[in-house]
């Protein structure tokens, strides 16, 4: 009997004493700060990083889209300056680009399959020396200047029925620690932007050509007709 009692004393101090520990609050916060520190110090570093990825991302697409703008806006003259768009020559001009540049020497006839005035495609490095047709020589206008540092890229020129274009991809090597880029899998980031190019004044040219000719056909319409009918 003597054994039984002192047994369930001791059981009653544990559970008295383990019932203290439970209520006990001293040391939960270092737990809980040693639990949530280290997750919040990882998600604030994922943001960083994800911050400055797509900072440059931005930063090379801005580059990118201003180098498509400038070679749109100074696309009708070579003379014109490629930042400020100033020129003292016109295209008609002795060295200029001359008359027919639209159509011997803006890539127009190579979209039917004709050749005759291509000298290769209109696409070019960023940087490299110009050279080739007159697309080539406006595109080699471009230095790498205006590029981030370390990014590279091409400019190509496309001219089709509905419209003239400039497209412009860039490539940048990611700026972050070798482990980091492993990491998350990526090393380089890449862009592409495209403008077109917008000739108001040629435009205005076309569009009074086209209501000419429209009109030229219905005031001639009759003669045509007779004529068909003969045959």
């Amino acid at each position: 009997m003597v054994h039984l009692k002192g047994l369930t004393k001791k059981m009653n101090f544990m559970k008295k004493k383990l019932s203290k520990i439970m209520k006990d609050d001293d040391g939960a916060f270092t737990i809980e700060a040693s639990l949530v520190f280290p997750i919040l110090l990882m998600l604030t570093l994922s943001f960083i990083l994800f911050a400055i990825v797509i900072y440059q991302q931005s930063v090379l697409h801005y580059s990118a889209n201003t180098v498509a703008e400038r070679v749109a806006f100074v696309w009708d003259n070579s003379d014109k300056d490629i930042d400020t768009g100033a020129f003292d020559k016109y295209t008609t001009f002795d060295g200029g680009d001359g008359l027919y540049w639209r159509l011997t020497n803006d890539q127009y006839l190579s979209q039917f399959g004709i050749d005759i005035f291509s000298s290769g495609g209109a696409t070019i490095q960023i940087g490299s020396v110009a050279g080739g047709s007159l697309p080539q020589q406006k595109l080699g206008r471009i230095t790498t200047d205006i590029l981030p540092a370390g990014a590279t890229g091409e400019v190509q020129y496309i001219n089709g029925l509905a419209g003239s274009e400039i497209i412009v991809t860039l490539k940048s090597p990611l700026n972050l620690p070798a482990f980091i880029s492993d990491l998350f899998g990526i090393n380089e980031i890449e862009t592409q932007v495209s403008h077109v190019v917008v000739e108001p004044t040629e435009f205005i040219r076309t569009t009074d050509l086209v209501i000419y000719a429209v009109e030229l056909l219905k005031d001639n319409s009759g003669y045509i007709t007779k004529f068909i009918n003969k045959k």
